[in-house]
């Protein structure tokens, strides 16, 4: 059976804006040279005109719809959440961690990451152990920012250029097991396939090569 190229579209090009912060931003703002972008000073305390008011509340005011959590507060917004916790540290930890670091920029809505799959297309039969080029059009992505994953994952905030996230993407190729549909979600630690992009690309289409190909079987990307 040739390879089944069915992209689904949760998976496109692992772009999770969320998650591009995890090498974004490691340039962000010149590399905070000298606490300029740091608020000034490389001062080790929350400076007052950065604390948001909104951590005092848990949301469940007069406004709030049945049914939904209360948020946890901190007036210090939160600045010493990771105490007694595994420190990231640009490590990726395996066994899971506290990162302390800021979210950082967050992009306007209509600069919201969003991604397709334009080779293999959805449903597309390839050719068992033959090469595939994955191929993946990205719009609102400043692509090519990779910093090292060995001692900067999520070292650093989210960045913004000209209102877009900059960060990189993956590719992900995981077996379906012969089930287009599942009764229960694949381990996300197994995946027949992964490569990190780290240029620019063009056009906002990047692509990442599998020069031997895959089994055949059923995939999604």
């Amino acid at each position: 059976m040739p390879n089944n190229g069915q992209n689904n579209g949760q998976n496109n090009g692992q772009n999770n804006g969320q998650n591009n912060g995890q090498n974004n931003g490691g340039n962000n703002g010149g590399n905070n040279n000298g606490g300029g972008n740091n608020g000034g000073g490389n001062n080790l305390c929350l400076n007052p005109a950065n604390v948001q008011k909104a951590s005092n509340a848990n949301g469940l005011g007069a406004n709030a719809e049945a049914g939904q959590a209360a948020s946890a507060t901190d007036p210090a917004n939160f600045i010493n959440f990771c105490t007694g916790k595994t420190l990231t540290n640009g490590l990726q930890v395996k066994q899971g961690s506290c990162n302390s670091i800021v979210m950082g920029d967050i992009p306007a809505v209509a600069n919201m990451v969003s991604t397709i799959f334009t080779n293999p297309k959805n449903g597309d039969n390839v050719n068992a152990n033959s090469a595939i080029n994955f191929s993946v059009k990205i719009n609102n992505l400043v692509a090519g920012s990779f910093t090292n994953p060995d001692n900067t994952y999520y070292a650093a905030p989210q960045a913004l250029k000209d209102g877009k996230i900059v960060g990189h993407t993956h590719i992900t190729v995981q077996n379906m097991n012969g089930n287009a549909n599942p009764a229960n979600p694949l381990d996300a630690q197994t995946f027949a396939f992964f490569k990190g992009i780290n240029n620019a690309g063009t056009n906002g289409v990047l692509s990442a090569n599998l020069a031997a190909g895959l089994p055949a079987g059923l995939r999604r990307a």
